[in-house]
């Protein structure tokens, strides 16, 4: 059945070329890791090496006049990325692990409208990581960059975006859970009007003043009662470029109070800088992040997270690129009297990038 999706997809591709302004294109990349975890004296020293690899396919269509539509294929794993030995087996139970391969989703699936004035999408909408999105979804991995890894950046949604006042107003409504109607342990339908479905609110606004970029954001979930339903709001901030680098910081605070739940509030702040450096590209940010339950008796559970890589270009042309990115990763996490715990990668991201 997967073999037959992907002659089908593959063959419509083709045949739609001819009526429609088709744009393919992708990335592959292989990543050795070595992981190191260290859980201070609440736990063990381990380190370990293995292998990821990661393909990733866009496609874009345009019909004219501004309407689109746009897909990527992918593997749904943390940032699309699979262990080398992990995944589907030709024949389970007799098939080596080497055979194992992931499988392939839609990561994104969306089509709408773009104009310079105004815009709109539906479907599995692109939600760019930044800080907040880690808070608000995942806020005890705050630090951890949880929405791009368990995320992927993307959430099933609408997106409605519209040029005001020299900047551009961008409202998402995200479905974060579309259960449907309230039903009783027997499954019995109890209120057909009333549903469990959970919906988040993202809106922004990007302005360039002197510039400076500045964007400031807003995120409400709404959900059934007894269910966390958080609010958070920050603000992101871009320098403009000295001697080729380029600075920006983000800072963002959250807080869940709904009745019967788990209430607490936090804070996170990055500070990033990307530039030319000799001959390849550095790039370096740190966050800080705090979790602090609404409890007397919980302590407050601080988070840090630090990356760093230089990416070296190989070779690119008007079809591509392959590239080289040494890396290194550092998480923190911290929780007076119970945790204390750490986790290093040191990495070498092979990419190739083509269009």
């Amino acid at each position: 059945m997967k073999k037959l999706f992907t002659t089908v997809f593959l063959l419509t591709l083709i045949f739609t070329g001819a009526y429609a302004d088709i744009t393919i294109t992708g990335d592959a990349r292989v990543r050795p890791r070595l992981d190191i975890v260290d859980q201070g004296s609440y736990g063990n020293r381990s380190d370990n090496v293995y292998y990821f690899y990661r393909a990733r396919l866009n496609v874009a269509a345009d019909i004219g006049d501004g309407y689109f539509f746009k897909t990527k294929l992918g593997y749904n794993g943390a940032a699309n990325f699979a262990k080398f030995g992990t995944g589907d087996l030709p024949l389970a139970g007799v098939s080596l692990a080497s055979a194992g391969r992931s499988t392939l989703s839609f990561m994104e699936v969306y089509f709408g409208h773009q104009s310079k004035a105004y815009g709109w999408a539906a479907g599995i909408i692109p939600v760019p990581h930044n800080p907040l999105y880690d808070m608000h979804f995942y806020p005890g991995k705050m630090g951890n960059i949880p929405w791009l890894l368990f995320n992927n950046a993307a959430a099933p949604g609408f997106d409605f975006n519209y040029g005001l006042a020299g900047g551009k107003f961008d409202l998402k409504v995200l479905v974060d859970n579309n259960d449907g109607v309230k039903v009783s342990s027997e499954g019995d339908v109890i209120d057909s009007l009333t549903t469990t479905d959970q919906y988040s609110l993202d809106a922004s606004y990007a302005l360039a003043l002197g510039g400076i970029k500045v964007t400031p954001q807003f995120l409400m979930t709404i959900a059934d009662a007894g269910d966390p339903a958080p609010m958070t709001y920050g603000a992101g901030m871009a320098l403009p470029k000295v001697a080729g680098f380029g600075a920006s910081s983000f800072f963002g605070m959250t807080s869940q109070k709904a009745d019967d739940t788990d209430a607490y509030t936090g804070w996170i702040a990055r500070a990033k800088l990307v530039g030319m450096l000799g001959p390849g590209a550095l790039t370096a940010w740190y966050d800080i992040a705090a979790y602090i339950p609404d409890d007397d008796s919980l302590e407050p559970t601080n988070t840090s997270f630090m990356w760093i890589s230089y990416t070296y270009t190989l070779h690119k042309s008007d079809k591509g690129a392959v590239s080289l990115a040494p890396t290194y990763r550092l998480y923190t996490q911290k929780t007076e009297g119970s945790l204390d715990y750490s986790r290093a990668f040191i990495e070498l991201t092979t990419q190739i990038t083509f269009k």
